[in-house]
């Protein structure tokens, strides 16, 4: 009796795993985690595992495509086609968390098809990267594509341009942070309206913390307008401009500048700021053009309630060009530490304590640091430069 029972159990048991296999049993939630690892195509490959995958994949909310070639040569597949179909195929009630998108052959009507989708489909994040060292300027998205009221990250790495017209708006109320790479803003005037080259695109992002421009090109632009109540963090970084830049960013901590000495920066509000970075590209032709340097000191006394300054050691060459300039009081009154970058051979001790003589001018009391490259790690401090931090090898020595 008890072995005809142990059979029965047995036979049971061997049904129920026929049925219903150990995968088909893991949890949407589980198995949507464990695409959010794959590549999208990889992830549509399960549905072979599986009956109950079959249909899993369309309602995942992670999408990751990374394309190296628009053919993979070993499946013959054409990626744009795989994500055309894979759009037209997932199930259209679902939403997207994230859209993570790298290719070194980005189509221009590919990247419009991802983020139309990614707008209609309450995404968060969205991530696209191109991948290629060569510039390709294949022609232009409108602004207006990107309208979402859920997008909260949004990373562009691409070489498109990003066109906008004084009549459109950009609205994306729940963004926080703005990653721009590569991008050419290029400015649409109206009709009859040739004068009007001023644009402002981030005043409708109520809830931006933070905007990161780098490498892109401001393209019939006069005037680059800044403006958000609720930034704390902007980097402009290796820009291609001749504009000016106007911003107001009354909660706005931490400012970064790393680019050409051409630098035209007006400010109405930063009454928060703490942090500023500022590092500028010299060489000795520029000291034929004395505006430079006054566009610097006016970019200083727009950023003078910073407490925290770092500067280059091209920062330091320009000002010691102009010893009239050290000879003037320091706009900034309120620092308490000032950090040299150093990554090439250095000016004479003289120029850096000249230089530090002039930053103490306002602020006495200023902690100085300098950071050392390996080319630069020789350098000698005069006398007369005291309180002096060398950041050499990550370690910190006394000089």
């Amino acid at each position: 009796m008890g072995r005809r029972k142990s059979i029965r159990l047995s036979n049971m048991a061997t049904e129920d795993l026929n049925d219903d296999d150990r995968i088909s049993r893991l949890h949407d939630d589980l198995i949507h985690h464990i695409y959010s690892f794959m590549d999208t195509r990889f992830a549509v490959q399960t549905s072979l595992l599986s009956r109950r995958w079959r249909e899993t994949w369309k309602s995942y909310p992670f999408l990751n495509f990374k394309i190296e070639r628009p053919i993979d040569h070993k499946t013959g597949i054409k990626f744009p086609n795989f994500i055309h179909r894979f759009f037209s195929d997932r199930d259209h009630k679902a939403e997207i968390t994230t859209i993570d998108f790298q290719s070194n052959s980005i189509k221009l009507s590919l990247l419009k098809e991802t983020i139309i989708y990614a707008m209609s489909h309450k995404t968060q994040k969205v991530n696209i990267e191109f991948l290629s060292d060569k510039l390709t300027r294949r022609g232009g998205l409108d602004i207006s594509l990107f309208r979402s009221q859920f997008l909260q990250d949004l990373h562009l790495s691409i070489d498109f341009e990003l066109l906008k017209s004084p009549s459109l708006t950009w609205d994306l109320p729940s963004l926080t942070s703005l990653n721009l790479e590569g991008v050419t803003f290029t400015l649409n005037p109206l009709p009859n309206d040739s004068k009007c080259k001023s644009i402002e695109l981030f005043s409708r992002f109520p809830n931006l913390k933070t905007l990161v421009l780098i490498g892109c090109r401001l393209s019939n632009i006069d005037t680059f307008i800044i403006t958000s109540n609720s930034l704390h963090n902007l980097s402009l970084i290796d820009l291609h401009h001749n504009s000016e830049f106007i911003l107001t960013a009354p909660n706005l901590s931490s400012f970064t500048y790393y680019g050409m000495a051409r630098f035209s920066l007006s400010v109405k509000n930063l009454d928060s700021l703490q942090t500023v970075n500022f590092h500028t590209i010299y060489y000795r032709a520029l000291q034929k053009q004395p505006e430079l340097v006054e566009l610097m000191i006016k970019a200083f006394k727009q950023l003078h309630k910073a407490k925290f300054l770092a500067i280059n050691s091209d920062v330091v060459r320009f000002l010691s060009g102009f010893p009239q300039v050290l000879e003037t009081r320091c706009p900034f009154r309120s620092l308490t530490s000032l950090t040299l970058v150093e990554h090439r051979l250095p000016p004479s001790s003289i120029v850096f304590s000249d230089v530090i003589d002039y930053f103490r001018s306002s602020s006495p009391g200023v902690k100085v640091n300098v950071e050392i490259g390996v080319a630069a790690s020789f350098l000698i401090f005069s006398g007369s430069v005291n309180e002096v931090v060398l950041v050499y090898n990550t370690l910190w020595f006394g000089v």
